[in-house]
């Protein structure tokens, strides 16, 4: 808060929570034609105008590990930018196998899985 909202005695309103949708990718046990035909960039560009044309949120980035590639996207309503993004995942093969984390709100909020 500023000074001049102290002065005026101006409060300070709490920051907007994005809800989120984690894409976490399984590395490991897709065929390995998957592997080899299929790649992240190609995906996070189909889902970034997937989630564009919708207005549904944005595609934040991605991190890549030894067994699961995990992409964050955030949006106000969850739901909504999981299903604008949800014929993308269910047609990519590199989705098969992915978990799906739906969180309503920050960290530690309320969050259902689904499995593709």
């Amino acid at each position: 808060m500023g000074i001049f909202d102290r002065v005026l005695g101006k409060k300070k309103e709490p920051p907007k929570v994005d809800e989120c949708v984690l894409i976490h990718l399984d590395g490991v046990s897709l065929p390995d034609e998957v592997y080899a035909n299929c790649d992240l960039s190609t995906l996070e560009d189909q889902l970034i105008e997937a989630i564009q044309k919708s207005r549904a949120g944005e595609l934040d980035g991605n991190e890549v590990g030894d067994k699961e590639t995990t992409i964050f996207t955030y949006g106000p309503d969850a739901d909504r930018l999981y299903k604008a993004m949800e014929p993308v995942l269910r047609s990519y093969p590199l989705c098969q196998n992915a978990r799906i984390v739906i969180r309503k709100g920050g960290p530690g909020s309320t969050q259902t899985e689904a499995q593709l």
